[in-house]
C-alpha cells in the first residue's frame, strides 16, 4: 500500500479519468461528455447553451474552465481543444470543498465566486467562509472519495436543483 494511492496519483488533474471512473461508479456528477476533434460538430446536438468547456488536463484551480455561452465562444474553445470536454452547465451560488485525507474530511468550506465569474476557485478570486456546512454535502464527498479510492483529495461539490453534484 502507498499513500495517497495509486488512484489518487492516477486521476488527479484528469478529467477525462475522473469523469469515467465517476460514470462507472454512479458517483453525482454534471452530464458529461468528450469529443475528439472530427466529432466536434456533435456538441450542440448533446448539449445546449449555457455549456461549460474544460481542458481535459491542467485545469485545475480554474485555469482552463470556461463558461460558454454562444456560438462563437465554442469555436474559440474549439479552435485551443482538439479533444473537447463539455458539462452541462447547473446554475448555482457557490460551491462546497471538501479537503479529506485518509478518507476523512479534515476540512470543509464554502467557496463563493468574484461578482461576474462563476468559478468560485480561490486563485481566480473566491472567497471562502465556514459557516453552515452541509452535512449531506460532506458526506456525498466521504462516500465518492472512498468509492473512487481517493484518499488525499479535496473535491468540489455544487448543489443545484436539489441535488448535490461533484465537479
Amino acid at each position: 500500500r502507498i499513500f495517497p494511492s495509486l488512484e489518487t496519483h492516477l486521476y488527479a488533474d484528469e478529467k477525462i479519468k475522473q469523469t469515467t471512473l465517476f460514470c462507472m461508479l454512479r458517483v453525482p456528477h454534471p452530464r458529461t461528455r468528450f469529443y475528439f476533434h472530427l466529432h466536434h460538430q456533435e456538441i450542440l446536438q448533446d448539449f445546449r447553451f449555457p455549456l461549460i468547456g474544460k481542458q481535459p488536463r491542467a485545469s485545475a484551480r480554474g485555469r482552463g474552465v470556461f463558461k460558454i455561452t454562444h456560438r462563437d465562444e465554442l469555436d474559440e474553445y474549439l479552435r485551443k481543444n482538439r479533444v473537447a470536454y463539455i458539462q452541462e452547465f447547473l446554475p448555482h451560488e457557490k460551491d462546497l470543498r471538501v479537503v479529506l485525507v485518509n478518507y476523512q474530511p479534515i476540512l470543509a468550506y464554502w467557496r463563493e465566486p468574484l461578482h461576474g465569474d462563476f468559478r468560485a476557485n480561490l486563485s481566480q478570486g473566491g472567497t471562502i467562509h465556514f459557516e453552515d456546512i452541509p452535512s449531506e454535502g460532506v458526506e456525498i464527498a466521504c462516500s465518492a472519495a472512498r468509492r473512487c479510492r481517493l484518499d488525499d483529495v479535496g473535491l468540489d461539490l455544487i448543489h443545484s436543483g436539489g441535488k448535490w453534484y461533484i465537479i
